[in-house]
């Protein structure tokens, strides 16, 4: 059933282009030839040119739709279509002008400016058509794909985040059906006394509820700190078996789960990447530490009590080409705990240097894996800056979207100079909140100057983030994720906020590629 479901997904996608494809003719020869073939041999000449390349066109798409790495319309974003397009009709044109140029009497008749136009418009239609038809599957959702549920097995203390992983981020192939808790197949509270035959009675009891949930498969989801936990989660994932129900199970390291970007290919291993954070490349005097976002993630909340009383920066080209000419902000950011590129000019002058595997990590995404991460309240948050208005959106947004953080506190700082009183207050408050975490949106470079001015005195981590908490408070929409591979958020923003960002855009801009380029810095 989920064959011939998926077959003719693929089929509509084909009669998607034809459509686009017969459209583009229809327009060429408007703009050409104001529909009146002057010729006898136009008609059966462009006839059966756009039949090629309907024949074509249709052998590309079943190719790509066969390949080990193919991935449905409604799960691309808008710039892997974008390139999938571009792909498709390249190899289509080389086609059609090898095919035209073997002919040398078509060859003759064929129009140069009709192929022109015919090129520029195959690609708006296509390209128009299939962002539509991915917009109504996303919409809708596929009435394609057949769902397999799955049920979950966690312990008690991380069920709301699992919960909410699963439920938001699932691939199209399951469905979250039910959650059931471990608690009772394994006692990790000291205080109770559970032997291990009620144990393994519970276990079995765990079974006969997955089964009656008619799911079929789980997600063992066991964390390795466990003392026991290969041999709870072996014998769970056997006796699902024994069942006929197929088990994930979820993958940790020193208690923290391991994500999609984490995982790379050593031969014939899959091995878990687990950064050292000691690769720095320095671009304009700044050093940056050299990571991804998961990785940095995974790093700081496995070394957290190390930064303790320090603070970390993310640093944009504005605040690059910033420290560059300013002696005591370049300090600033250098002496920090960790500095992070957020631009991606800066990323590609990275990768340049020989880090071909470098990624931008913002302060937006990071902020957004580090919540996802700690939905398991292992870590705590405190939010200081920006306006109370944000603040009391953050307040409601961020509990909805991310359930399970343990958040400590807000606070809105007065739009002025503090008094030495005020500021001890907010030192003294920040510490008894007991919060690990603090991020601190003050806006460059006030709140790397505030971090490196309170570095030793509060007990958490202070990280820099600045709009990010405009961004998770719903008063600044953030770029979408094709937007940002691309390396243009920066242009997204500015059609925000023109007033503010276009003098800094165009000076730091200006200033980067001027030191970068020119004099060689």
């Amino acid at each position: 059933m989920g064959f011939s479901r998926s077959h003719r997904r693929k089929r509509i996608l084909l009669i998607v282009d034809a459509v686009a494809l017969a459209l583009a003719y229809a327009a060429m020869i408007t703009i050409r030839f104001n529909w009146y073939m002057k010729k006898e041999w136009m008609a059966p000449l462009y006839t059966m040119v756009f039949f090629m390349e309907i024949l074509f066109a249709t052998l590309v798409n079943v190719y790509n739709s066969r390949k080990y790495d193919y991935k449905p319309i409604e799960n691309q974003d808008p710039l892997e279509v974008f390139v999938g397009v571009c792909k498709n009709l390249f190899i289509l044109f080389v086609f059609l002008i090898v095919t035209l140029m073997a002919s040398k009497e078509n060859a003759y008749y064929f129009s140069r400016l009709a192929m022109l136009y015919l090129v520029i418009l195959d690609f708006v239609f296509v390209l128009s058509f299939r962002l539509i038809y991915r917009a109504i599957l996303k919409k809708h959702g596929n009435p394609d794909i057949h769902r397999r549920k799955i049920t979950a097995l966690v312990y008690e203390k991380d069920i709301e985040s699992v919960k909410a992983h699963l439920g938001k981020e699932l691939a199209s192939e399951f469905e979250l059906e039910a959650i059931f808790t471990l608690d009772d197949s394994y006692n990790a509270d000291e205080t109770r006394i559970f032997d291990d035959y009620e144990a393994v009675l519970s276990r079995e009891q765990l079974i006969e509820r997955v089964k009656e949930s008619g799911c079929s498969d789980a997600f063992v989801c066991i964390p390795d700190k466990l003392e026991i936990a290969d041999y709870v989660r072996n014998d769970i994932v056997r006796r699902l078996g024994y069942e006929g129900i197929n088990t994930y199970f979820g993958l940790s390291i020193d208690g923290l789960w391991v994500t999609g970007n984490l995982i790379r290919g050593m031969g014939y291993y899959q091995a878990v990447y687990y950064s050292a954070m000691a690769k720095r490349c320095r671009v304009l005097g700044v050093d940056f530490a050299v990571s991804n976002v998961e990785n940095a993630v995974l790093y700081v909340r496995s070394h957290i009590q190390d930064f303790f009383g320090k603070y970390i920066c993310f640093c944009n080209v504005h605040t690059t080409v910033e420290a560059s000419e300013n002696p005591g902000y370049m300090n600033i950011q250098n002496s920090s705990a960790l500095t992070f590129p957020d631009g991606q000019p800066i990323v590609n002058r990275i990768q340049k240097a020989g880090f071909v595997k470098a990624e931008r990590i913002a302060g937006p995404d990071f902020m957004d894996m580090m919540f996802k991460s700690t939905m398991d309240g292992k870590l705590s948050h405190y939010f200081y800056g920006s306006s109370e208005e944000t603040i009391e959106l953050l307040k409601k947004n961020l509990p909805e979207r991310f359930p399970g953080m343990d958040i400590k506190g807000y606070y809105s700082p007065p739009f002025r100079e503090l008094t030495p009183k005020e500021d001890e207050e907010i030192v003294e408050m920040l510490n008894a909140s007991g919060a690990d975490l603090i991020w601190i949106g003050l806006g460059a470079p006030k709140q790397e100057k505030w971090m490196a001015a309170h570095e030793g005195k509060l007990h958490g981590v202070m990280l820099g983030v600045g709009a990010g908490f405009n961004f998770y408070a719903g008063n600044i929409k953030r770029a979408p994720l094709w937007i940002r591979k691309i390396g243009m958020e920066w242009l997204y923003r500015l059609f925000q906020d023109p007033k503010r960002l276009l003098k800094r855009y165009v000076i730091s801009n200006a200033k980067f590629i001027w030191k970068v380029f020119v004099l060689k810095k």
